[in-house]
């Protein structure tokens, strides 16, 4: 969809250097009017605060914009993370790209 952008985080997020690069890709993302933003966890082996604090200030930038972020293919050490700090609760949390899409069509 023209309207959702999925980013695939790769590797770790542990520090404000392992980020720096996807956050001006948001920033950028937002800036063209593209507020359903999905990133894709599947390669993503581990993250702490650091990561935690991007995907909330994403999450509250989408939605202030009348948009979302959804997390897909959340596994291993970062699926603990959620779990252990609750954040399974707050995002959307998807298995694959055409939920996250149908998410977003269905919110409209």
């Amino acid at each position: 969809m023209d309207d959702v952008v999925i980013f695939s985080l790769r590797g770790k997020i542990i520090s404000d250097i392992d980020y720096q690069e996807l956050e001006q890709s948001i920033i950028e993302t937002i800036s063209k009017n593209h507020y359903n933003i999905v990133f894709d966890l599947s390669e993503l082996t581990h993250t702490n605060s650091s990561g935690i604090a991007l995907f909330m200030k994403t999450l509250t930038k989408t939605r202030i914009m009348n948009g979302d972020l959804v997390l897909l293919n959340i596994t291993g050490n970062v699926e603990k993370v959620f779990s252990i700090s609750k954040l399974d609760e707050i995002y959307t949390i998807c298995t694959d790209q055409v939920e996250a899409i149908n998410y977003f069509k269905h919110k409209k």
